[in-house]
């Protein structure tokens, strides 16, 4: 993409300098690449400087142009770990820019002040919400009893574990360490209480490490016309969804082996249906803490979710299961790029919040079980499911976006 502008005040220029960081910033927020092109397209026409840029899930390339000289960024940056208090905050800093409440100087300040800061929870607290999402997802899956204390426990196993990989760097290691240990612990504690439906423990325990959202996001990035930032998300997701079964089957079949005897056999009891719906409903507070929103944001995250909920439920009763979630799709953009364009926050809060119970990545960890189970045909129609619901989700926030814009145009402010 590329701005209107024909003004080039130098490389050194503190305007410069604040689009540079500032792509920087969102591109490690979690921003998609043509969202980042576009947010960087209006801050520098703002400033009245000639940009192109070009956005990948692993770079981005600025180019300013002067007259007839081009001088170019090339950026080199790491997928960083979704963080809404930082999604926020960077938000916040370019509208004051935008609005020239903040010159660009005091806006590159804020910008490295925001980035510097790390997770504003403590370790017990992050691990306590692993547990508390597990538990919640767990519920609303139709888990009993024991499912529900299984999850608690794989769950804060699994925060414990992203606590020490972020600490000793191992994070490309994450998925497979939480799942080969989540594989174990499920026949180990098979065996100790007795049976249970592991499948439901499983995948509650490692619902956060699904790659749900990069894998809406491949597919928004293939709809907006950007493939290769789409392939390279769809790949990602699809790598990690193959290192998290091959963990599970591993630590299932290679370590404590299931068998027929059991130390405790406790009874199993089955959840009142209500408590499906109260799940539901609070699971979005859950991830306050591993997704570091801020507390005054929990409103509007809740209010989200029960909005694609509602979308959801019409949406299925109107058409089939797989197609029904573009309504919730629908209903979730409509609300999230509205909220954004009267409040001037950022879409991603809601969006993000409101997407967590919808993305289906849990449907292509099944597929790819029934893949490694030799259940081809089994898989073969999950995935066929998952790609249908991914499209149909896709296709509600294209739609949206079409009818209401998260941004006010100039001649609108």
């Amino acid at each position: 993409m590329n701005s209107k502008k024909t003004t080039f005040p130098g490389k050194n220029s503190p305007e410069v300098k604040f689009i540079v960081e500032l792509g920087r910033s969102f591109h490690k927020c979690g921003f998609s690449s043509y969202a980042l092109e576009e947010r960087l397209m209006e801050v520098a026409s703002n400033f009245d400087i000639s940009l192109q840029v070009y956005s990948s899930p692993t770079g981005i390339f600025l180019s300013f142009e002067d007259q007839d000289a081009f001088t170019t960024t090339i950026l080199r940056v790491e997928p960083g770990i979704l963080d809404l208090e930082k999604i926020a905050l960077t938000n916040e800093i370019s509208n004051r820019v935008l609005d020239k409440k903040t010159t660009a100087k005091e806006g590159l300040d804020l910008l490295k002040r925001v980035m510097s800061k790390g997770n504003r929870f403590p370790f017990w607290i992050i691990i306590l919400s692993y547990a508390a999402i597990s538990v919640m997802v767990s519920v609303i899956i139709g888990g009993g009893l024991k499912e529900l204390f299984v999850s608690c426990f794989l769950g804060s196993i699994v925060g414990i574990i992203f606590v020490i990989s972020n600490r000793f760097n191992l994070t490309r290691l994450l998925e497979f360490l939480c799942a080969a240990s989540i594989g174990a612990l499920s026949n180990i504690l098979y065996r100790l209480i007795g049976p249970y439906d592991q499948s439901i423990a499983i995948i509650s325990g490692l619902i956060v490490l699904f790659p749900g959202l990069t894998l809406i996001s491949g597919i928004d990035e293939i709809a907006n016309r950007n493939p290769l930032s789409g392939t390279t998300r769809l790949s990602s997701a699809l790598f990690i969804l193959m290192f998290i079964v091959f963990g599970v089957a591993l630590g299932s079949n290679f370590f404590f082996p299931q068998t027929n005897s059991y130390i405790f056999n406790i009874k199993n009891l089955s959840l009142p249906i209500y408590l499906q719906y109260i799940a539901t409903f609070l699971a979005p507070l859950t991830f306050i803490a591993i997704l570091n929103a801020r507390f005054k944001d929990a409103p509007v995250m809740l209010l989200s979710s029960l909005l694609a909920q509602i979308g959801l439920y019409f949406g299925n009763r109107i058409v089939s299961d797989q197609i029904g979630i573009f309504f919730a799709a629908l209903t979730l953009g409509l609300f999230s790029n509205s909220w954004a364009r009267f409040s001037k926050g950022s879409q991603y809060i809601p969006l993000i919040s409101g997407l967590i119970l919808l993305v289906p990545g849990v449907v292509g960890y099944q597929s790819l079980s029934s893949f490694l189970s030799k259940d081809i045909s089994e898989g073969i129609i999950i995935a066929f499911n998952m790609s249908l619901r991914a499209i149909a989700l896709v296709t509600g926030l294209l739609c949206s976006n079409f009818m209401v814009s998260a941004y006010k145009n100039k001649d609108q402010k």
